[in-house]
């Protein structure tokens, strides 16, 4: 039986596909409409409230053009016949490559060496998969195949099952310290969008981030958050996490559909179960998906990468305008998710524009689908001169940078004191385990399980683009110069669409034993992912840096320390500052602005926005004297630091593992605090003349 059925035979698929694609492209649209709304008003100083009604208002408008437009008949696909080439010579050295990049530490002058051997094993497979004759069939499109209902009820259920994930995981991130601040700033503040900072001030301290455009999701949950009545906190985690962590399983399973694989639910479902079991690395694609969807950077990964991949590609092959909207739209939402875009969104609609566009068109129609791509990455490159403007002594430095890099490409010499070693961005990402191997296998080879030459150049100008283009020699220490990209160089491999790779890869390869039939599809992915899941970390075990399942679900943040946060909360006034444990503190910043913490992230404590007055040798030594129990650096450190900070509640850490933490408790009351109360995390104090 078919694998397939036409639209007109399955009402339930086709429903399901017609509008989880809607929901998707509505979802990056709203995003990025956002972004527009947020920063015009930040230009107009238009208050929170104005800017979500705005943004309300263009979204009906949105929605009502949408459903009024006709719904088309054929989704991208394949759209050539042309015979497969012979590529087991490239197969078998990119093999190798996955091994030695995941298995052996190439630095130094060895790098160079391995770079020059994949540049050419991929570059010969791009050589061998253009096309053999001038295209023929610009602008054209494969009929519309609708999985069978089973199918589609299989990825809804997917869906529901990573969204639940989502709700049950419980892994908490310090980045929250600074996004989820800043939405419950917005929340409780009723007045126009913050643009310093808002964890130790409000708005007053230069931001902790560095100058360039500011995202825009932190304030669109702020906003809705103060429109619904809840607090920013419980929105971000148990709202806008598992609605992420559905949506992008509709992403992987669109992006497979429009690249013909063979069984694209199976694919989607082997995707997200390495997603599980990729929890070794804290930079891995699992530790970015559902244990983190909250977060814009993981909804740009997760949502937008694949969405630009589909319309991208699409653009490329037929030119549609429908396509260049929504590849400008995702785009710009990306903006709005994380800086990261900047480097990455450009790439990825460069690649699919580029290689869809070379196998389907020729001449002037080529021209103009590449004119397309370069208008769609247009908003990413403004903003990444606007973001060199922001500090003028970046172009001081730029022609030096540009110098240095080019140097370093001609100078073996350089490429020993790389700032940035490419296999350590490798490593960041992928680890090197049974895991990291079928990710990194699944990104050099998953072009080779497929026939389709028009789908082979689109899978292979991903890892052209990263492991060619930015993990060449002297290219992530150019960045790092100019742009001080050197926190984000190594997110240049989210290029990689890595769960639709993966996911083609164990559906798509054939294994075939001596003397039998080929080895069914599903027996593969079982026997790996069951290797897997013996051999690796998954993102829900206690080894992923302490993750636990909840039930119910909470907000991600240390438990039972949330406990001790709220009690500091509800001891100090309005416009108070608390002290506690860095753990502590970290989670009484995320569940409130209208109290100041005083060290919630150690790495906060240094920045543009410390000078003397800041006293950020202080809150470090109070914290660690709180989290302890003992005064490292002396009892007139700590008493020092009391008196010139003068949080209005503390809390000691409850538990003793050195002594019974009285050294401290005396420091407390002989700065003029009293105890208020114990509790199984703290034992507080407050200040006994708060108006002292």
């Amino acid at each position: 039986m078919n694998r397939f059925r036409r639209a007109s035979d399955r009402f339930l698929s086709t429903g399901v596909v017609r509008w989880s694609d809607r929901v998707l492209d509505g979802a990056v649209a709203g995003l990025a409409c956002w972004t527009v709304v947020f920063h015009f008003a930040r230009w107009t100083g238009m208050g929170r409230d104005g800017a979500l009604g705005l943004w309300i208002v263009a979204i009906v408008a949105w929605t009502v053009l949408r459903l009024c437009r006709p719904v088309g008949q054929a989704e991208w696909g394949s759209a050539t016949s042309d015979p497969a080439p012979d590529q087991r010579w490239s197969v078998a050295g990119l093999a190798v490559v996955a091994l030695v990049l995941v298995w052996v530490d190439v630095d130094g002058l060895l790098w160079p060496v391995l770079w020059a051997v994949m540049c050419i094993l991929l570059l010969a497979a791009v050589r061998r998969s253009l096309p053999m004759t001038d295209p023929t069939t610009v602008g054209k499109e494969t009929a519309r195949a609708v999985p069978t209902d089973a199918a589609a009820v299989a990825v809804l259920l997917l869906a529901v099952v990573m969204a639940f994930l989502s709700l049950v995981m419980v892994r908490p991130d310090q980045d929250d310290v600074f996004v989820v601040n800043r939405s419950t700033w917005i929340a409780e503040h009723d007045t126009s969008f913050p643009e310093r900072d808002t964890i130790f001030s409000d708005d007053v301290l230069p931001v902790q981030r560095p100058a360039g455009l500011p995202t825009s999701l932190e304030a669109f949950i702020g906003s809705v958050a103060a429109l619904v009545r809840v607090t920013a906190a419980t929105l971000t985690y148990l709202g806008l996490a598992p609605l992420v962590a559905a949506l992008s399983v509709l992403a992987t399973w669109r992006l497979l559909r429009g690249l013909g694989a063979r069984a694209p639910v199976l694919a989607t479902w082997a995707g997200a179960a390495f997603l599980i079991l990729d929890g070794a690395e804290h930079g891995s694609f699992g530790n970015f998906s559902a244990g983190r969807s909250w977060q814009g950077k993981v909804v740009f990964l997760m949502l937008v990468v694949p969405m630009l991949w589909h319309h991208a590609a699409a653009l490329g092959r037929t030119g549609r305008r429908k396509h260049l909207s929504a590849t400008v739209l995702g785009v710009v939402a990306g903006l709005g998710l994380t800086s990261t875009a900047v480097l990455v969104a450009p790439a990825v609609v460069a690649a699919a524009t580029t290689a869809t566009a070379v196998h389907a068109t020729t001449g002037r129609a080529r021209r103009a689908r590449l004119g397309c791509c370069l208008v769609a990455t247009l908003p990413a490159l403004v903003v990444g001169v606007g973001t060199l403007l922001s500090e003028p002594q970046r172009l001081d430095d730029s022609v030096g940078a540009l110098t240095s890099g080019v140097v370093a490409a001609f100078d073996p010499l350089r490429w020993l004191d790389s700032g940035t070693e490419p296999i350590g961005v490798v490593r960041m990402v992928f680890g090197d385990g049974l895991g990291a191997l079928l990710a990194v296998a699944s990104a050099l080879l998953a072009w080779a399980t497929v026939g389709d030459r028009s789908t082979r150049l689109l899978l292979l100008a991903g890892p052209v683009a990263v492991f060619v283009g930015f993990l060449a020699p002297g290219v992530l220490d150019v960045l790092n110069e100019v742009g001080e990209a050197d926190a984000i160089a190594w997110r240049t491999i989210w290029i990689l669409p890595i769960p639709a790779l993966v996911g083609l890869m164990l559906t798509q390869a054939r294994l075939v034993l001596p003397g039998r039939s080929p080895v069914p599809s599903f027996a593969v992915v079982v026997a790996v992912l069951l290797v897997l899941a013996l051999s690796g970390t998954s993102i829900t075990s206690s080894a992923n840096r302490g993750t636990r399942l909840v039930w119910p679900p909470a907000v991600d943040l240390p438990h039972p320390d949330l406990d001790g946060a709220r009690g500091l909360v509800d001891r100090a006034p309005a416009g108070g500052r608390v002290a506690g444990p860095e753990d502590i503190d970290f989670a009484v910043s995320v569940l409130t602005s209208r109290v100041k913490s005083t060290n919630p992230r150690s790495s906060y404590l240094r920045g543009r926005h410390v000078d003397g007055a800041f006293r950020a040798t202080e809150r470090r030594t109070l914290s660690h004297a709180l989290e302890h129990g003992w005064a490292e650096w002396g009892i007139d450190a700590v008493a020092d630091a009391l008196d010139g900070l003068r949080p209005d509640a503390v809390c000691l850490r409850a538990e003793s593992p050195i002594g019974d933490r009285g050294e401290v408790a005396k420091v407390l009351v002989d700065a003029g605090y009293r105890p208020d109360g114990t509790d199984i995390v703290c034992r507080y104090f407050v200040r006994s003349d708060p108006s002292g």
